[in-house]
């Protein structure tokens, strides 16, 4: 849970947590039944839990339900809202879990909600891997290198994968008050990261590792973005496919199947043996 007024992994950006927030942007426009978007400011409504407004790649203020459960305000506050500041900022924001090897290779592990991304990174920090970030990766292009930035110290497991890493739950915060789903934490690093490869894991039949040719790299990236119906309502398409183009040549991008099918451990040795050295 966040409990700072800096957003995770951007220092250079503010949480504000106010009373309320207006119903509508003004001139707003709304790109579904719970989102809008004026100028550079997006504002997002979680009916029974809070209302979000992201500003200028730089703010986000927070309007809690009365009553609301906390936990259930930070998840939200750290995950759509975090991930749109990154988009406004003009940075890639990745929908996964990014983790380092001992060695410095780090990857980040995408794909569709329930996929199995954060199991997987858990496995891989059992054997040494440390975390970089869970749900949105903040990725920049600094100095001719792709950075992923660090944003937490836990990952978000289902009881189920806990059972079958052998975590025990007992103590564990859980991701929202009465849900089966805790924050388990893990060796963290500290500083940004020179990501390597991004994985797209999927639900399809086990396979072998797929390494992305580079025709196909970009669109494999934008199913790898965050929200990526945001961009073209926060008019960022241009800079974003430049972006995009740029961070695909200097990483590895790799499809693994088998999630939600195959034992992590067993996904963790495909991946590991498809990654550069």
């Amino acid at each position: 849970m966040n409990v700072s007024n800096r957003v995770p992994g951007i220092l250079d950006a503010a949480i504000h947590r106010v009373p309320h927030l207006p119903d509508r942007l003004e001139n707003g426009r709304r790109i579904d039944p719970w989102t809008e978007t004026s100028g550079n400011k997006l504002m997002f409504a979680v009916p029974g839990v809070a209302r979000y407004l992201v500003e200028n790649g730089t703010a986000i203020s927070v309007a809690a339900v009365p009553g609301a459960d906390p936990n259930s305000v930070d998840l939200f506050l750290n995950g759509p809202a975090r991930g749109t500041l990154i988009h406004q900022r003009g940075e890639l924001a990745l929908g996964g879990t990014t983790v380092v090897a001992p060695n410095g290779v780090a990857i980040a592990i995408c794909g569709r909600s329930g996929v199995g991304k954060s199991t997987l990174a858990a496995e891989l920090c059992k054997r040494g891997w440390s975390l970089v970030a869970d749900d949105v990766t903040r990725v920049t292009w600094t100095r001719g290198r792709a950075l992923a930035w660090p944003s937490n110290d836990a990952l978000k497991l289902w009881q189920k994968a806990c059972d079958d890493l052998g975590i025990d739950t007992e103590g564990l915060p859980p991701v929202r008050t009465g849900m089966r789903k805790y924050y388990v934490k893990m060796r963290a690093v500290p500083a940004s990261v020179v990501l390597r490869a991004i994985v797209e894991l999927r639900a399809d039949d086990a396979g072998d590792p797929v390494i992305v040719s580079p025709d196909q790299a970009a669109p494999l990236l934008l199913a790898c973005t965050f929200r990526r119906h945001q961009i073209g309502a926060l008019n960022m398409d241009e800079p974003y496919s430049r972006l995009a183009q740029t961070i695909a040549g200097a990483c590895r991008l790799i499809v693994l199947t088998g999630g939600r099918r195959s034992p992590p451990g067993d996904l963790a040795d495909k991946l590991v043996r498809s990654l550069p050295r």
